[in-house]
């Protein structure tokens, strides 16, 4: 739990947020968001951030919370992670709706490339825009005379053996989202290979997708499959010259990282608040304006891209975030009620196969299963805990045999 004081106990108002997202737009946020408060309401506000590891992490947590407790579990808002965790928490009815202004949403276009940016029925909303890529350690690359990876299928070259980072796609919100597009984008068929391909290629699977970005900054690796965001704080933080990110063009999903109030929020007031201070053009500056800023983040690189287009205008040559996805990207056509329907058996499948094998394991591999074999287990037993352990100890024992 990290609790970020902006302001003395008595004077404040609160807020619980629970979010996957890093400490700098943590800290950032809370900061910009009680002065804004203060400005408006003259008082400031406490922000208790909380967080279980990652995306999934935090979903399985508030999931649990909300079966012990089903009317509150004392956390405001779920801040971070794309939008398909809270699709699934909309459809338990775990958010409430969240009025806003109309004035709230100009310049604010309702969906990008298909996705909604918003839910119409105002439960989620989007805080900032991610698209992932492949981040490149070009030094590296040229010094080791290895392929440069411009698409998910270069990143399973046997060259590349033991030069691929990864988050784990069971922790790591962001990193399974890569994995979900591979399949769209490929098929399921071709798209295991492509995934079992990577696999093979994986030097390790770590815990979360920043560590992954990290690694290749160091030069353990020499690609990572990233969230645009992580990629991007690590090339500046190198400077820009010995990194690159590509997001494989067609190949790669465009999402709103999304937040929303939960069911039964204590502070309720306070958490509509948050959500229409990082809707507006101030909140939206802080992720396009660079450190330093009037309008920036002060002690924190926090790029990111913003859902408002004008912003791309407003900060153009100044902003580190080049990419304007509203007109630079052709991202892949997303089916995300498919990502949502099949996130939690995904995740066990690639554990099973992929992540929790021997290296030796996984170039035996083939692809697992058929698709319409594992759809059916998704619509049959896979919500009864007991018949999930067994599932799980059948696909683990795949090509073992």
């Amino acid at each position: 739990m990290v609790l970020l004081l902006v302001a003395p106990l008595h004077a404040a108002d609160r807020l619980v947020v629970i979010s996957p997202s890093w400490e700098g737009i943590k800290v950032e946020f809370a900061r910009a968001f009680s002065e804004w408060r203060r400005a408006k309401t003259g008082r400031p506000v406490l922000v208790d951030w909380r967080d279980m590891g990652g995306t999934s992490d935090d979903l399985r947590f508030i999931l649990s919370e909300f079966r012990r407790s089903p009317e509150t579990i004392g956390i405001d808002l779920f801040f971070g992670g794309g939008i398909d965790p809270y699709i699934e928490l909309e459809k338990q009815g775990l958010l409430e709706r969240c009025d806003l202004p109309p004035s709230v949403f100009e310049g604010i276009p309702a969906d990008l490339a298909g996705l909604p940016v918003y839910d119409p029925g105002r439960r989620w909303f989007g805080a900032a825009l991610s698209s992932f890529g492949i981040l490149r350690n070009d030094e590296v690359l040229r010094t080791m005379k290895l392929p440069p990876p411009r698409t998910w299928r270069d990143l399973a070259d046997p060259a590349l053996r033991g030069w691929v980072g990864s988050g784990d796609p069971r922790n790591s919100g962001a990193t399974h989202m890569v994995y979900e597009s591979i399949l769209q984008a490929y098929g399921w068929e071709e798209g295991w290979k492509v995934i079992l391909g990577i696999g093979r290629n994986i030097r390790q699977f770590d815990r979360s997708n920043s560590a992954a970005a990290k690694g290749c900054a160091l030069g353990n690796t020499v690609a990572a499959v990233v969230v645009d965001f992580y990629g991007q704080v690590q090339i500046a933080e190198t400077g820009g010259k010995r990194m690159s990110l590509v997001i494989p063009d067609g190949e790669s999903v465009l999402t709103a990282d999304a937040m929303g109030i939960l069911k039964g929020a204590p502070n309720r007031a306070t958490a509509r608040a948050f959500v229409e201070f990082v809707l507006s053009e101030e909140g939206q500056s802080l992720w396009m304006a660079p450190r330093g800023h009037p309008a920036g983040a002060r002690n924190f690189s926090i790029e990111r891209m913003s859902v408002r287009p004008s912003l791309y205008r407003k900060f153009a040559g100044i902003s580190l975030v080049k990419t304007n996805p509203f007109r630079d990207l052709r991202p892949l056509r997303y089916d995300s009620a498919l990502g949502v329907r099949r996130w939690s058996a995904l995740n066990a499948l690639l554990g099973a196969v992929v992540i929790d094998r021997s290296p030796a394991e996984r170039v035996r591999m083939r692809v697992p299963l058929a698709e319409a074999e594992f759809d059916g287990v998704i619509a049959g037993d896979w919500n009864d805990p007991i018949r999930r352990s067994q599932i799980q100890l059948e696909w683990q024992a795949l090509g073992r045999k």
